[in-house]
């Protein structure tokens, strides 16, 4: 990989749809999810910001698709880290397995977990980018 490929992507494009990962983690703190459902959430988000890049036309879309999800992904879980007390309190089942552990600090535990995210969502949206590039046809020039 070397540095004109990133030169190449569609800076605009990767910052509109990165905002919706800010806005799925205020969702997530705010208990907008009932246990378990932000992953349809998550979905949406993937398969909305895939179709988005494919239907852009981008020379690449798999680099486009990781850039945009590493945003996604860290920026969501930095959002439930930085406000992790009102997480707990809008979502109290993220606590249950660590009941028995007195001293786990959940904030630390999240903000660890940043980049993490943000790896498995860029590898995933780069993905479905890549696929969803190959399965929507060009629009023939008139």
């Amino acid at each position: 990989m070397h540095a004109t490929m990133f030169r190449n992507l569609n800076r605009a494009l990767i910052l509109k749809l990165a905002a919706l990962g800010p806005v799925m983690g205020a969702l997530i703190v705010a208990g907008a999810f009932p246990e378990n459902a932000d992953r349809v959430g998550w979905l949406v988000v993937d398969g909305f910001c895939a179709i988005a890049i494919a239907r852009s036309r981008v020379h690449n879309p798999f680099w486009h698709g990781c850039v945009t999800g590493f945003l996604l992904g860290a920026s969501a879980i930095l959002v439930q880290g930085l406000f992790v007390d009102t997480y707990i309190a809008n979502n109290p089942w993220v606590m249950e397995p660590f009941v028995d552990k007195p001293d786990f600090n959940m904030q630390y535990f999240i903000l660890q977990l940043v980049p993490f995210i943000g790896i498995a969502t860029a590898l995933l949206l780069g993905f479905l980018s890549w696929v969803a590039a190959r399965a929507i046809p060009a629009k023939e020039a008139a």
